[in-house]
């Protein structure tokens, strides 16, 4: 019976498409939706949303010109507020740039709180005043309004109308939500002009989808070049057959937080739309998508980025040895990072790169960055500007470039035959980027029409740990000794830098069973060189005949992360990763062992690789766990691998070895 009724929408959604209402009407709610008090396919839900729609066509302004229009409606179930507080704490964005340019109005906002009392539904209604607008950066503003009376089992409900200049890109529709979506009905109308690539993305949500075409007439302003040499202007009606599309999904899981996730904007199910070219009546086809080679181009002649690349000769008291060039790019790199102080502003544009910023001695990424590159090539040191996106900003649109993907830039270096990555910003030493940089690709912008670049080639992420263990019949003496390289001692020196040392102390003991820590010996702080850091650890047993010795675990994988048995989103690791750990045990005289089994594990197309031997030699045991992860990025369907790559990780490091006297 369900496969029929599911079948019935299908046939008959062509009519659906045309003259189907909104799933529900704002204001207006029924007891029915007011006694839901659980989410059906999922039930852990605090909260979800009922249904939701949005409604996108295209007008024509006799002022502006073409605009799109989407009206957009929401409708909420609250079943446990303290756990869905910010239910009804509504912010939406709006592209409105202070110098001009195309923009984005928002209007028409209403929204709504319903309650049970006494048996009847008792609306409270969003005022007009309570609506706030502030601008959140150079190009973009912020509605945000606070639904009244809301508490478990409430309904809220929202809608707002939003007019968009901006018609390379039209609004993207989500699907998927971070609370479950009962119901999510999207429609879009355009007219027969224009020429969109849409494309479903991220996690695969299955919807009914029906195309229809119909008439619709535009009033439109109009201007051509006369005979006689003047330009004629006037308005008239023009048909289209415009395409009207509408896709509905129901009952979406929401998308949630797992490890090692990037990025989450790419993730849900979502339809996004960009505009290749456009075909007035009596007009030429004009292609509008731009492309790389063309973005390239546009940035090199740019005001913003290209000339500040000319503007080096601001760097006149920094003695340099110009026969080294791996040398000169290392003395203005350090001058420069010492010079500047970074305003933690990310973009990768810049009208003060050069003299300007240098006499500032701060500024955003791209002033310091473009300041570096510029300095270097006044010097005849080849470097290049590299744009990109942070992680959780989003991935970059491999074919379609948008100056909105890009939020970055920093410099790469050619000297020696040699290739550095380098963010003056950061303060990290020359050739490494800071974590937030390794996303993906970026673009590398030269005069001979760019390139990708991988970001995360490179990466040195190694931790390396000698334990030696001496058991006596009342104690274990462990003697640790530690070497963190590349990322893995940036990351330490981190976390010393965010504690006192007595916190890093508790850190060790916690970690490694509780015990007394003595003789603590860090090495220099210093992100050039490896981080050595050496301790004992004194443990004390009461002297039975069997002794449980755990794996030390220190600088190693411990636990597996993947605990689901699905995942929505990829797995984005910042760099590659090697754990060593070289274990020996020195066992008491009269004392029998029983080892834990050798294991070794590899991924598919050796990505990854686990190796475990345990071995005895007369009165020592000898311990060896390796893992090898030399891929970076994993999707949701080498999941499972991944996750059983993990838990064999976490079974081993778990397992004791049992001393019988």
């Amino acid at each position: 019976m369900q496969k029929f009724y599911f079948l019935l929408i299908f046939l008959f959604l062509p009519f659906i498409i045309l003259s189907q209402k909104y799933p529900f009407k704002i204001g207006k709610v029924d007891k029915e939706d007011m006694a839901i008090d659980s989410c059906s396919f999922y039930p852990e839900a605090k909260s979800m949303i009922i249904a939701e729609y949005g409604d996108l066509k295209f007008q024509y302004d006799q002022d502006a010109g073409w605009q799109y229009r989407i009206e957009i409606g929401v409708r909420k179930k609250i079943f446990d507020i303290t756990e869905a507080d910010d239910a009804g704490n509504i912010k939406i964005r709006a592209y409105e740039p202070e110098k001009g340019g195309s923009r984005e109005d928002i209007g028409a906002i209403k929204a709504y709180s319903h309650n049970m009392v006494d048996g009847k539904i008792e609306e409270s209604k969003l005022k007009r005043r309570e609506v706030y607008k502030k601008r959140i950066n150079d190009n973009w503003v912020e509605y945000s309004f606070a639904i009244p009376n809301i508490k478990s089992g409430s309904i809220v409900e929202y809608s707002y109308i939003k007019t968009s200049d901006y018609l390379n890109n039209l609004h993207t529709w989500q699907f998927q939500k971070d609370i479950p979506v009962a119901i999510s009905d999207f429609r879009y109308t355009i007219p027969e002009w224009f020429n969109y690539q849409n494309s479903q993305l991220g996690n695969v949500v299955f919807a009914d989808s029906k195309v229809e075409n119909m008439r619709r007439d535009y009033t439109i302003s109009w201007s051509n070049l006369g005979t006689d040499g003047r330009i004629n202007r006037g308005s008239g009606k023009v048909s289209s057959t415009d395409k009207i599309s509408r896709l509905v999904a129901e009952n979406i899981l929401p998308l949630e937080d797992e490890p090692f996730m990037n990025n989450k904007g790419n993730v849900p199910s979502r339809i996004e739309f960009q505009l290749v070219s456009t075909n007035f009546p009596n007009s030429p086809v004009n292609v509008v998508a731009g492309n790389y080679p063309k973005f390239n181009a546009e940035l090199i002649k740019s005001y913003s980025f290209g000339d500040r690349l000319k503007k080096g000769r601001f760097i006149k008291d920094l003695e340099l040895d110009s026969d080294n060039y791996t040398e000169t790019a290392i003395k203005i790199y350090e001058h420069l990072k010492r010079h500047f102080d970074w305003d933690e502003k990310y973009t990768f544009l810049s009208g003060d790169a050069g003299k300007p910023a240098y006499d500032n001695k701060k500024g955003n990424v791209a002033d310091i960055n473009l300041s570096f590159i510029a300095a270097l090539r006044e010097k005849g040191i080849e470097a290049y500007p590299i744009i990109l996106s942070t992680r959780g900003h989003g991935i970059v649109h491999p074919i379609y470039p948008s100056y909105s993907d890009f939020n970055y830039v920093i410099a790469f270096v050619k000297v020696d035959g040699k290739g550095y990555f380098c963010d003056v910003a950061s303060k990290l030493p020359f050739g490494q980027l800071p974590l937030r940089c390794r996303n993906g690709k970026g673009w590398i912008v030269s005069e001979d029409g760019g390139n990708w670049v991988d970001l995360k080639q490179n990466s040195v992420y190694n931790h390396t740990t000698m334990v030696k263990t001496e058991i006596t019949t009342d104690s274990i003496i462990s003697h640790i000794s530690k070497r963190d390289e590349g990322y893995a001692a940036l990351e330490t020196i981190k976390k010393i830098d965010e504690v006192t040392v007595e916190k890093y102390k508790e850190d060790i003991i916690a970690n490694n069973s509780k015990g007394q820590l003595a003789n603590l010996e860090i090495s220099e702080l210093d992100l050039t060189k490896p981080l050595d850091v050496k301790y004992d650890l004194h443990k004390k047993v009461d002297g039975s005949d069997i002794i449980y010795l755990e794996v030390p675990t220190i600088g190693t994988i411990k636990e597996n992360p993947f605990k689901k048995e699905s995942r929505f989103s990829p797995i984005d690791f910042a760099y590659q990763q090697n754990y060593r750990l070289f274990t020996t045990f020195t066992i008491p005289e009269g004392y029998t062992a029983e080892l834990p089994e050798s294991a070794l594990v590899k991924l598919p197309d050796n990505n990854g690789q686990f190796i475990y031997q345990v071995s005895q030699n007369g009165n020592t045991i000898n311990l060896r766990s390796d893992i090898f992860i030399t891929k970076t990025d994993f999707s949701i369907q080498e999941y499972p691998q991944l996750k059983q790559f993990y838990e064999m990780i976490e079974k081993k490091h778990s397992e004791l070895i049992v001393l019988k006297k």
